[in-house]
C-alpha cells in the first residue's frame, strides 16, 4: 500500500506525463475533485495540482477562482508549499498591481528541499517569480534553497522526462538576468529530451541562449525546429516555446519572423493567451517591427493594446520600454528620455539583465537625439561600457541590438577588442592596410581624401579590432588574416556566406526580387541581408555596396 508522499508522487507524475503529451484538457476532465472519494482522502494536494494544470492550461480566471474558493492547507506543508507556487504561477495572468501579493510567500514560507515533493515545490516557486518578471525573487528562493531544485526529478523511483524542464527554467533565468555565458554552459549539461513537447520547448530555449549570443545560423536552425515540434500553441509550455524562438529571433534582429512567432503564440491581436509579461514583450517586439518599417500608425495600435499593463508591475518596465520606442519614431527624444530612465530603473531594481541592456540601449538614443540633453560623448560612452560589460558575460547580442539603435544616428560602437576585420568597416580595413604599411595620418589622409582628424579617428578603432596599443603591433596582428578574411572564411569582409552572395548580385545590378529568386529568398530576407551588410560596413546604400564589393577580391559571382 503506497504511503501518503508515494500517493503524491504518483498523483504529480500523473499531471507531468499530460503535461509532456500536451493532454491537459483529459487530465482537467478526469483527475478527482470535491466529491470524489480519492479527493476527499488528499483535497489539499490535489486543489494544488488542479491549480498548477489551470495556470499550464492559460486559464487565468478559473485558476483565480479555485484559489479563492479553496481554503489553503495551512497545516500541510508540502501541500501548502505546492499550492503557494502553482498560485504564484498562476496569478501571472493577472494585470492588476494586486497580482504581486502572490509572490509574498515564495521568500517567507520556504520549502523543505530534503524531499521530491519540497524540492518541485521550490521549481514552482522559480517559475512563479519567473512569470512575474521578478527574477531577483527568484534568485533569492535558489540560493535559499541552495540550488536544491534543480536535481534530477525523481518521482516513484523513477526520473521522471519532465526533468529537461527544469533545467530549461535554470537556464532561462540565467539568459534574462544576462548572465548569458552561464545560461550556455547549463543548456548544453541538459539530458535528452525524451517528449517532443518537452524537445520543443528545449530547443526554444536554445534559440534564446544562441539568439543572445548572437549566433544568426543556430537561431534561425533552432527556430525552425521549434516550429516544427511544437505546432500550434495548447497551453502554457507550447505558447511559451513560440515566444522563447520570438525573443531569439529579435536578439539577432529578424524582427519580422519574431513578430509571427508572438501572434502565433498569443491567439489574438491583444495577446490574451499569454501571461502579463510574455503579452508585453510580444506587443513591445510588434512597435519594434512597426518602428522598423516606419510605420507610426501600427506603432501606435501596439502601443494602444499596450498601454493599460503599464499599472501592472510584472509589465511596467517594458510598456515604458515600448512608450519610449514610439517617441522616438515620432522624433520626441526629450519625452523618450524619460520613459527609458523609468524602464531601465525598474529592470534594474529587479534583475532583468537584457531588459536593462535594451533599456539603456534605447536611453542612449534618446540622448543622442535630442539636441537640448547635455553629456551626449559621455551617453556614447556608458553605452560603450554597457556593451563591454554584456560581452564579458556572454551577451554578445547587445553590440548588435546598439549598433541597430545607433545607426540612425551615423554613429557607431568602439569596435570589439580584438575582433580584427571583423570589427571594421570598409573605409576602417583600408585605413589598417595604409597604416601596416608604414603611412603616417598625413599620407592615409592623402591617400584616401580624407582628413587628418577622421584618419586619427579610424586608427584609434582599427589599434582597438586588432587588440593592439601601438601602430608598430599592427602589422603582425593582421598577418593572421592578410586577405581581409573573417572568421567564417568570407572573403569580403566580415560577411557571412550567405551575405557575401548577396552583396555580389547587388554589385552586379541586381534587385531585391531578382536576388531572392536567383537565391531561394524571400525579398524581405534579402531587404535584412542588405540591411546587414550596409551595417557591418557603414555605407549609405546599395550603389556603396557595389563600389566596396569592387575594390576588394572576390570569389566567382553566384552562378
Amino acid at each position: 500500500m503506497r504511503t501518503r508522499d508515494g500517493a503524491r508522487e504518483a498523483a504529480l507524475a500523473g499531471l507531468l506525463d499530460a503535461i509532456l503529451t500536451t493532454d491537459l484538457e483529459s487530465w482537467t476532465s478526469t483527475a478527482p475533485g470535491p466529491g470524489d472519494a480519492a479527493y476527499a482522502q488528499d483535497p489539499g494536494w490535489w486543489d494544488g495540482l488542479h491549480l498548477f494544470a489551470l495556470a499550464l492550461s492559460r486559464e487565468w480566471e478559473a485558476a483565480r477562482a479555485l484559489h479563492e474558493d479553496r481554503p489553503l492547507p495551512h497545516d500541510d506543508p508540502p501541500a501548502r508549499w505546492l499550492r503557494t507556487g502553482a498560485h504564484a504561477w498562476a496569478a501571472s495572468g493577472d494585470p492588476s498591481p494586486a497580482a504581486s501579493s502572490a509572490l509574498a510567500s515564495l521568500t517567507s514560507d520556504l520549502p523543505d528541499t530534503d524531499g521530491v515533493l519540497g524540492r518541485f515545490a521550490g521549481y514552482l516557486y522559480v517559475e512563479g517569480a519567473l512569470a512575474h518578471a521578478r527574477l531577483d525573487v527568484a534568485q533569492q528562493v535558489i540560493d535559499a534553497l541552495d540550488g536544491r531544485p534543480w536535481e534530477p526529478l525523481v518521482l516513484d523511483g523513477l526520473v521522471h522526462d519532465f526533468t529537461p524542464m527544469v533545467g530549461v527554467c535554470r537556464v532561462r533565468l540565467l539568459a534574462f538576468r544576462g548572465e548569458v555565458a552561464a545560461a550556455d554552459e547549463v543548456y548544453r549539461s541538459l539530458p535528452t529530451p525524451a517528449q517532443p513537447a518537452v524537445a520543443a520547448v528545449c530547443a526554444a530555449t536554445g534559440t534564446l541562449v544562441r539568439g543572445n549570443e548572437a549566433d544568426q545560423a543556430e537561431v534561425r536552425r533552432l527556430a525552425r525546429v521549434v516550429r516544427g515540434l511544437a505546432g500550434e500553441p495548447r497551453d502554457h509550455f507550447t505558447a511559451g516555446a513560440h515566444l522563447l524562438a520570438a525573443f531569439g529571433l529579435v536578439a539577432i534582429g529578424d524582427v519580422a519572423a519574431a513578430a509571427s512567432s508572438v501572434l502565433r503564440a498569443g491567439r489574438d491581436a491583444d495577446l490574451a493567451g499569454c501571461n502579463v509579461i510574455d503579452r508585453a514583450l510580444g506587443l513591445e517586439l510588434l512597435v519594434a517591427l512597426a518602428a522598423a518599417e516606419d510605420d507610426l500608425d501600427a506603432a501606435l495600435a501596439w502601443l494602444d493594446r499596450a498601454a493599460p499593463l503599464l499599472c501592472s508591475p510584472i509589465a511596467d518596465s517594458t510598456v515604458a520600454r515600448t512608450h519610449c520606442r514610439v517617441l522616438l519614431l515620432q522624433q520626441r527624444p526629450a519625452e523618450a528620455i524619460v520613459w527609458a530612465e523609468r524602464a531601465v530603473a525598474r529592470a534594474d531594481a529587479v534583475a532583468r539583465g537584457i531588459e536593462a541592456a535594451e533599456g539603456r540601449i534605447l536611453l542612449t538614443r534618446a540622448r543622442l537625439a535630442d539636441r537640448g540633453s547635455h553629456g551626449r560623448r559621455d551617453a556614447l560612452a556608458g553605452l560603450n561600457a554597457m556593451v563591454a560589460e554584456a560581452e564579458a558575460r556572454g551577451h554578445r547580442a547587445a553590440r548588435r541590438a546598439a549598433a541597430r539603435e545607433l545607426r540612425p544616428l551615423g554613429l557607431r560602437l568602439r569596435p570589439l577588442v580584438g575582433s580584427g576585420w571583423a570589427g571594421l568597416s570598409a573605409r576602417e580595413a583600408e585605413v589598417a592596410r595604409c597604416v601596416a604599411e608604414g603611412a603616417t595620418n598625413r599620407q592615409v589622409a592623402r591617400r584616401l581624401d580624407l582628413s587628418e582628424h577622421t584618419v586619427r579617428a579610424h586608427v584609434s578603432r582599427v589599434l582597438a579590432a586588432f587588440g593592439v596599443a601601438t601602430r608598430s603591433g599592427l602589422p603582425a596582428a593582421m598577418r593572421q588574416a592578410p586577405d581581409g578574411t573573417d572568421a567564417t572564411g568570407s572573403s569580403l569582409l566580415g560577411l557571412t556566406a550567405r551575405q557575401e552572395q548577396v552583396a555580389l548580385l547587388v554589385a552586379a545590378g541586381l534587385s531585391n526580387r531578382d536576388i531572392g529568386e536567383r537565391l531561394d529568398l524571400s525579398v524581405r530576407t534579402v531587404e535584412r541581408h542588405v540591411g546587414d551588410i550596409l551595417q557591418r560596413w557603414s555605407l549609405p546604400g546599395r550603389t556603396a555596396i557595389a563600389r566596396a564589393v569592387g575594390e576588394r577580391p572576390s570569389p566567382d559571382p553566384v552562378g
